[in-house]
């Protein structure tokens, strides 16, 4: 086979449209994908065969001869006085020109899909980014080498660093660099890993363990180019299972001793170990009847939500629920979760602490309903009242005082007044108001209304251990007197 035949054969097999010109530009040989991008069946289709018709190549040839290859984008318009072609005006080439010995070499590609793919990508950008930066897991996008190219705060959080811009800065190969190793070539062959468990050294030198949910992402020649992680920090849980794997006996004295209440259910909430302070809690008389209970019983609506909860979080602190004892008793309790998974990440079992805090609640409830109290009396009487710290702060306003300044109290709480009030500043307010901060001594004045001018107020200040407090009313009936 001659060596024209044999490269004449690679021509036509290649997917990527080819055109063969000479140096003046005219077209010689376009293989049957170039006929196809081109929508034409063969070369006499073309009333003029030279690609510096196309003024978009033209403008194009200077640069061309200077730097001997050139590549964009852009419409081909030669064939646009043809009947057959005249819908492909709205199809975008990639073009690559190079100059050869012979005159010119064109690799042509239809990118056009390629074009309104990458802008549906551009519209979910901004829906990713958001999901991206609210993801509880520490997300990340990283090179084989382990150069960070991108990363949530999550992220930033897990391994210690300051801020964003600090992260960008460090190689997370640099936190196990022999289990790093091991993961790019386990990615090569697999494609994607889950739920790699290993320990890192973060940056501030704390070690921590984390769990790892990780993507390989390849290029066409099917080259590892980049990484894309999930992780999440489950040190405590990772030190907790150490822990009782290296003694079980000294596990189950803490278990069988912790005041507080520990468990171990199915998902479905039936108990498969607890302690006695668990069984104390929820009113069972030993832990062998709390043992056959079922956790979900105690609050039927929050184990659902804590089991999707743990499902995503892995795990759960604080959390908070008023629970129905096994006695019919109503408590209050504090829970910490943590989900315990199998090789397919499947949420299998919950382990749970949780302590008896109803006399917290039920006092901060009562301290609620008092303040609730206290706030309603205080609006009720027609004199104005308010709280200041000792940084000036309004604390408390009642409404009468929310009058007096003519500001909503919203407005007012948090607000410094003499920031708010400047006009006060150089007044008896001011003088009266900082004697009784100074030398802790009840102060009265007498003033015009701020906004009232033709009444008259009686002001009495109070020191107190948050600040001041300040009593006023209207005196300008018995003025008249």
């Amino acid at each position: 086979m001659k060596l024209e035949e044999k490269f004449r054969g690679i021509y036509q097999q290649s997917f990527i449209g080819i055109i063969i010109c000479n140096k003046m530009g005219k077209i010689l040989y376009l293989n049957q994908s170039a006929l196809k991008i081109l929508q034409i069946s063969k070369l006499e289709d073309i009333p003029n065969h030279n690609i510096f018709v196309s003024p978009d190549i033209a403008a194009k040839k200077e640069l061309l001869i200077k730097e001997g290859i050139i590549e964009f984008q852009a419409p081909y318009n030669i064939l646009k006085d043809i009947k057959e072609r005249s819908n492909n005006s709205e199809a975008l080439i990639n073009w690559n020109v190079s100059v050869t010995d012979s005159g010119f070499l064109v690799q042509i590609q239809n990118i056009t899909k390629w074009q309104k793919t990458e802008k549906i990508i551009q519209r979910s950008e901004e829906k990713f980014q958001k999901f991206f930066e609210d993801d509880l897991t520490g997300d990340f996008i990283a090179s084989p080498d382990g150069k960070l190219i991108m990363c949530n705060p999550s992220f930033v959080e897990i391994y210690g660093f300051k801020d964003h811009d600090q992260a960008m800065k460090t190689q997370i190969s640099d936190f196990n660099q022999d289990d790093w190793i091991n993961l790019i070539n386990m990615l090569r062959t697999e494609c994607k890993i889950k739920g790699h468990q290993s320990w890192h050294r973060r940056s501030d030198g704390k070690l921590i363990h984390v769990v790892a949910n990780l993507v390989g992402i390849f290029n066409s020649s099917g080259r590892l180019t980049q990484i894309k992680g999930y992780i999440f920090d489950d040190t405590d849980r990772k030190k907790a299972e150490e822990f009782l794997q290296a003694s079980e006996e000294k596990y189950h004295r803490l278990f069988d001793e912790d005041l507080t209440g520990d468990f171990i259910a199915t998902v479905d909430g039936e108990i498969l170990e607890c302690n006695p302070a668990f069984a104390e809690i929820y009113g069972f008389t030993n832990r062998d009847l709390a043992s056959k209970c079922n956790i979900s019983k105690f609050n039927s609506f929050d184990w659902p939500y804590m089991i999707t909860r743990l499902k995503k979080e892995h795990r759960l602190q604080g959390f908070q629920s008023w629970q129905r004892r096994s006695d019919g008793m109503r408590i209050h309790i504090v829970a910490n979760l943590v989900g315990i998974f199998n090789e397919p990440n499947e949420l299998i079992q919950v382990k749970g602490y949780v302590f008896d805090d109803t006399d917290r609640k039920q006092a901060e409830e009562e301290l609620t309903r008092s303040k609730h109290q206290m706030t309603e009396i205080l609006d009720s009487i027609q004199d104005g009242f308010i709280a200041l710290s000792h940084y000036w702060h309004f604390i408390y306003s009642n409404r009468c005082a929310s009058e007096y300044f003519k500001v909503e109290y919203e407005d007012l709480i948090g607000q410094n007044l003499w920031e708010t009030f400047p006009e006060l500043k150089g007044t008896i307010y001011e003088a009266s108001f900082r004697k009784a901060m100074e030398t802790q001594e009840i102060q009265h004045f007498e003033v015009n209304g701020l906004h009232y001018k033709d009444h008259c107020f009686e002001f009495t200040v109070y020191p107190s251990a948050d600040g001041i407090s300040v009593y006023w009313r209207n005196i300008s009936a018995r003025k008249k007197l």
